[in-house]
């Protein structure tokens, strides 16, 4: 116990974190994993899925309207990303990767623009609080976080790796040409692929506001988390994908209690350790 802080809190709240980084995580280990596409404007999108879904959620008073904004708005704005700017990015993905980057600066300055520099945050109040658990206190929304990402996670899992549909993409990364003879249209199925990955960005964009808020500056923070959890958790690989999130929120978790001096570079300290002993991640 560390000031009277229960260790039981701080793994809570990491599992919390970890869950929620994994949103955003599985969405660029889908895109950048799965489809070869380095999206560097993932950040971004997780920062304007959390803005959208705070305007519709403080607008209407429902929390599952927000949620259900942001995940469809940056899916919508991925389907157009992926038809326009990077169709068929996996057969260049240097020129995919100078342009998500162009469109990552783009959308950090629109909403700079749009929304000044204040951090924004609204919750429902039926999830405001704490609750007590075995004598433990505990905030609502952290748990209601872990068993959100908990469900998400399922859903995610099973969509990529017991699906027709995850088997016609990883077949397809690997020989195009093959599945279209199967009579697939790769493209489509990508582009769908896509979708899935930027609209879990922007839903758990919004799945932040109500612990962290959001402000311009949230995307490339992000964007840099969730490029190291996906190396850590190996390219490719859900499960590799969730075990680094969850790591890495009890880690960030426990450094801010105990020694918050290097919280920020804990998790670039975990990357490299991970490297160096297994280069192609934990789950490789």
């Amino acid at each position: 116990m560390l000031e009277g802080i229960p260790v039981t809190v701080i793994i809570l709240d990491g599992l919390a974190l970890g869950l929620s980084l994994f949103l955003l995580s599985s969405g660029l280990a889908i895109t950048f994993g799965m489809l070869g596409v380095v999206n560097f404007a993932h950040g971004s999108l997780f920062m304007w899925g959390a803005y959208i879904g705070y305007y519709v959620a403080a607008k209407t008073g429902s929390f599952a309207l927000g949620l259900a904004s942001s995940f469809a708005s940056m899916a919508l704005l991925g389907a157009a990303i992926k038809l326009s700017l990077i169709r068929n990015a996996h057969e260049n993905p240097l020129r995919a990767a100078m342009i998500t980057i162009g469109l990552m600066f783009l959308l950090d300055r629109l909403a700079l623009i749009i929304w000044g520099e204040p951090t924004r945050m609204w919750s429902p109040s039926y999830l405001e609080g704490t609750v007590e658990l075995g004598g433990v206190i505990f905030y609502k929304y952290r748990l209601f976080l872990i068993i959100v990402g908990a469900l998400l996670f399922a859903a995610v899992y099973a969509m990529v790796s017991r699906t027709y549909f995850g088997v016609v993409i990883r077949a397809g990364i690997h020989d195009k040409e093959m599945v279209e003879v199967l009579g697939v249209n790769f493209e489509r199925a990508a582009t769908l692929m896509f979708m899935l990955g930027t609209g879990l960005a922007g839903l758990s964009g919004f799945l932040f506001v109500p612990w962290i808020g959001v402000n311009p500056s949230t995307g490339i923070t992000f964007l840099l988390y969730a490029f190291a959890i996906v190396v850590i958790g190996g390219v490719e690989s859900i499960l590799g994908t969730l075990a680094a999130s969850v790591a890495v929120g009890i880690l960030q978790q426990f450094t801010m209690y105990y020694i918050p001096w290097v919280t920020e570079a804990a998790l670039f300290i975990l990357m490299l350790a991970v490297l160096l002993a297994r280069p192609s991640g934990i789950a490789r």
